[in-house]
């Protein structure tokens, strides 16, 4: 019998311990807000990584642990998570276009049975053919809600969120043309591309071809002395906005065996600096791999950062680079040999 008693009372005292233990954990576990408006997830002292259920729901963490939201890659599969970052499930429209989501998340491709019906989705998981099935949500790429629209109104499968789409009359929203050119020709040829966005609405760049050019940024001055983005950057649209390729022209490359081409740049701050004050500069260098290569010149940009991490700098043809305004500014090397490396550097101006 005292052997009995003594077998509970360990027992007791060992899931005392397990729950004594755990309970720190689960109550330290909260939403955290960083200074760029990212959303993490924290337990304990750690930050949530990859898939997590939080309240019912699915959320994905990249391995910075920052909250991820649009279209998510992992695993070789394909997820959708809208601006709050839950994952989406079920018949939804994105872009115009009509995806099947598993109640796991992946998208879903080939023939699927929607409400007793056969339908078809390509591989890239859109539904195609003459009839679809009605979407229950809609968004944009980046996860913002749209009103979805009649799968029988989609004329234009390729065709994204803005005019090109019939709206549906429930509301006057107000959009804005945002303008491609490229400065090098004249204006009568300029025009390279035009969107109509969606006030309010997030816009992806797109990355242009020149024959015997690399592309380096778009800017908002035909002089390359405005407002740089990277192709793959997006913004906001808030009003109509005009923006300029800005090239490199490539170097004829020599039939030579012997010439060897740039393969990576590592951009540097000096003394390991990557944070400097308004007003100050900042000389960076550009560590070109292989050290043989035939020709190691780069030329220099600065572009912007996104969201809340706007800033602004301007750099020289040496690298002096001269703060202007608070935030986070890429520094970018672009090799001049024609293979089209892009060496990175990101400083932050407070």
């Amino acid at each position: 019998m005292k052997h009995k008693f003594l077998n509970k009372l360990i027992a007791t005292s060992v899931i005392t311990s397990t729950i004594i233990a755990l309970a720190p954990v689960g109550a330290s576990a909260e939403w955290i807000k960083n200074y760029y408006g990212n959303w993490s997830y924290i337990e304990g002292y750690s930050l949530a990584t990859g898939w997590k259920q939080i309240s019912d729901k699915w959320y994905f963490f990249d391995y910075l642990g920052q909250m991820r939201t649009g279209w998510i890659s992992s695993n070789g599969e394909w997820y959708y998570a809208n601006l709050s970052g839950e994952m989406q499930t079920g018949v939804i429209q994105i872009e115009g276009k009509i995806y099947l989501f598993a109640q796991s998340g992946e998208v879903q491709k080939g023939n699927c049975i929607v409400n007793s019906k056969l339908y078809y989705f390509d591989d890239n998981g859109v539904c195609v053919g003459n009839d679809m099935p009605m979407p229950s949500k809609g968004f944009d790429y980046y996860g913002n809600s749209t009103v979805p629209y009649i799968p029988n109104q989609i004329i234009n499968q390729g065709a994204k969120m803005s005019s090109d789409i019939p709206s549906d009359g429930s509301k006057q929203v107000k959009q804005y043309k945002v303008t491609f050119k490229d400065p090098d020709v004249d204006d009568d040829e300029a025009l390279m591309k035009t969107r109509t966005i969606d006030e309010n609405k997030r816009m992806l760049f797109y990355k242009p071809i020149k024959s015997g050019y690399t592309f380096v940024e778009w800017n908002t001055r035909d002089d390359g002395d405005g407002t740089g983005y990277d192709y793959d950057d997006s913004i906001i649209i808030k009003k109509d906005i005009t923006l300029y390729a800005q090239w490199v022209k490539t170097v004829e490359t020599s039939t030579d065996a012997d010439t060897v081409k740039v393969t990576s740049i590592k951009v540097l701050g000096s003394n390991g600096i990557t944070s400097i004050a308004k007003g100050a500069s900042l000389q960076v260098s550009a560590q070109v791999l292989p050290n043989y290569a035939t020709n190691q010149a780069v030329t220099w940009s600065v572009s912007s950062g996104t969201n809340n991490t706007l800033g602004e700098a301007t750099i020289s043809t040496t690298g002096k680079l001269t703060a202007v305004a608070s935030g986070q500014v890429t520094v970018k090397a672009t090799a001049t040999d024609g293979s089209g490396v892009i060496g990175k550097f990101i400083v932050t101006i407070t």
